[in-house]
């Protein structure tokens, strides 16, 4: 089981869309997914078309009762074949609560216990763009970061924040297992000289296939539903980054 997180230090760089659509696309090539959607705005749980009416309970709530832990399956919902979501709800109290708590490099190890009796190929976490308790959680637990990173200036101007929050937590820097380029217009200048800078800032090795601007790509989220619902072009680009993504995690 491999525990990743899909991270990024800069809001609207598509990385919600992104990761529902790796989460899905890991499915196709038969593997079982747990999605924990710990970023507060919602989104990946909304672009698979989960409401706040279909929440379970929430597995920060153990946080708060002690006494009657809540069951880590019963947070579960099933969104697709194969794939399965655990949404959040009341993140800001969670954030309070982890500023009280001693271990903060063991919470997730607490908390998602049960997973090691559960036979899922992949966990992946959806996560906040700002630094937060809630965050370091997730980095301190996974043992790999995938970086979509939009191929716009301010956003890659924006990249190596990553290993200074990294190295405040004494995180080995090559825990960072791909780099995604996203939202690639291959007809302007500065799309394609920030898509050389990333590949020369990371490791090449590293960068998967960009995925293009394209329309029906955010539109699918917004019909809940993931581009393999949607649209037939953006399936076969969504598919060759997870052919690179498969050899790099």
């Amino acid at each position: 089981m491999k525990k990743l997180a899909i991270f990024g230090r800069k809001g609207g760089i598509g990385k919600s869309t992104v990761t529902v659509n790796l989460a899905h696309a890991l499915t196709k090539i038969g593997m079982k997914v747990l999605l924990i959607d710990l970023d507060s705005q919602n989104d990946s749980s909304l672009f698979l078309g989960i409401d706040k009416e279909q929440y379970n309970k929430f597995v920060f709530d153990d946080l708060f009762n002690k006494r009657n832990p809540v069951k880590l399956r019963d947070t579960m919902i099933e969104a697709r074949e194969s794939l399965w979501l655990i949404p959040n709800d009341s993140l800001e109290n969670v954030e309070s609560e982890l500023h009280r708590t001693s271990r903060i490099d063991n919470i997730l190890n607490h908390l998602l216990s049960d997973l090691d009796d559960m036979d899922f190929d992949i966990i992946l976490f959806d996560t906040q763009p700002t630094r937060s308790k809630i965050s370091d959680s997730i980095l301190l637990y996974c043992e790999g970061l995938i970086l979509p990173v939009q191929l716009q200036s301010a956003s890659v101007r924006s990249i190596g924040n990553i290993y200074e929050y990294l190295s405040d937590l004494y995180i080995n820097p090559d825990i960072i297992k791909a780099v995604v380029p996203n939202m690639y217009n291959k007809i302007t200048c500065d799309s394609k000289e920030n898509l050389a800078f990333v590949k020369s800032f990371f490791e090449q090795d590293i960068v998967t296939p960009a995925i293009p601007t394209r329309t029906r790509i955010s539109e699918s989220g917004k019909h809940g539903k993931t581009v393999f619902e949607y649209d037939q072009e953006s399936t076969v680009q969504f598919m060759a980054v997870i052919e690179k993504l498969v050899t790099l995690i």
